[in-house]
């Protein structure tokens, strides 16, 4: 059999595990796992390795045959179980790099949405089935690479929310929701949550609404009720096409309607400058000042941070953005010079 059929395989035995009430899926999958790193094992030592009888791995190998696992017994003194050669190369295929970008630590956001425990077991199952070369190169991503996908002092997203938001999800169930917008409105919504996306840590919720298509921040999400009902998946609905599109929907709008500022900078501030969450350009670097170009979402977003800056930054061009700097500015004084 075929390195390509392994998943699918592998996919049958865990649907015939859980539908048999004897054999496990996890010893099922770890026995795989065992016999795929090794080219034959005795009974015995499987059933050492697993803690089980030798007549429950027995029973074990007839499973994982039934699932359409090509395994096998060799008789005699030197025999034992073993898999089709095709089989149990499944797991050699993968090379240095595609082992090291699986085992990269990191805060996943699987966490989020409460499989973190499930993808740790997963991997450590993996882990079992590789040979010596690729583990040492496993355990190294790890401790070499992690992975912080959230930006300083965010917060973390409420794992019961999620936990809650992923199984409508994937049971199409019906929700009603209270939602705040960026208005600190709350309105009660009901919605068809078709899926969940994570962006920079940031959760949001895929959903039709009232006929339409919208995506919701989980953050903003005050309260969720399931309903009784289902509702039928749109069929052409694609979850990574449309968070695409309407990321880059967002994208072209954000660019129509950004403030493009020119500053001089202090060189020594220069790192705390670029290191913002705005694009930055160095133009040029001229006698301990640095000429940049920064893009901001808006004006309000640039006038703030202009005055947040101006104790090593000072902004040249636009015109009109001078003016409403100066004006804020003015503003700023004029109200802590009445309250002394």
């Amino acid at each position: 059999m075929g390195v390509q059929s392994a998943g699918g395989n592998l996919t049958v035995l865990v649907i015939y595990a859980r539908l048999d009430g004897i054999v496990k899926a996890d010893r099922l999958i770890s026995l795989l796992l065992l016999l795929q790193s090794r080219r034959l094992c005795t009974a015995r030592t499987l059933a050492e390795t697993l803690e089980v009888s030798e007549r429950t791995i027995y029973r074990d190998v007839d499973a994982l045959g039934a699932a359409g696992v090509p395994v096998y017994a060799e008789r005699g003194s030197n025999g034992g179980i073993a898999l089709a050669g095709g089989y149990r190369r499944a797991l050699t295929h993968f090379n240095e790099d595609e082992i090291r970008a699986l085992f990269v630590s990191g805060a996943s956001p699987l966490a989020d949405l409460g499989l973190g425990h499930g993808l740790d077991r997963a991997l450590e199952k993996l882990r079992g089935g590789l040979a010596e070369v690729q583990r040492r190169a496993a355990e190294e991503s790890r401790s070499r690479i992690h992975l912080d996908q959230r930006r300083w002092n965010q917060e973390e997203p409420s794992r019961e929310m999620l936990t809650a938001l992923r199984r409508a999800v994937w049971d199409d169930r019906r929700l009603r929701i209270r939602y705040e917008d960026r208005n600190r409105k709350v309105t009660s919504r009901t919605i068809d949550p078709l899926g969940l996306v994570s962006k920079a840590g940031v959760w949001y919720m895929i959903a039709r609404a009232a006929g339409e298509m919208r995506s919701f921040r989980v953050e903003r999400i005050r309260a969720i009720e399931e309903l009784p009902e289902r509702f039928e998946r749109p069929q052409t609905f694609d979850l990574e096409l449309y968070w695409r599109e309407s990321a880059s929907r967002f994208a072209r709008e954000s660019r129509s309607e950004s403030s493009v500022a020119t500053m001089w900078v202090r060189e020594d501030a220069l790192e705390r400058v670029t290191a913002s969450y705005w694009t930055t350009e160095i133009v040029r670097v001229s006698d301990g000042e640095a000429m940049v170009r920064v893009t901001f979402p808006g004006n309000d977003a640039a006038v703030a941070q202009a005055i947040a800056w101006v104790d090593c930054a000072r902004v040249t061009e636009p015109a009109e953005l001078r003016d409403l700097i100066a004006a804020r500015a003015r503003q700023a004084y004029e109200a802590y010079e009445v309250s002394r």
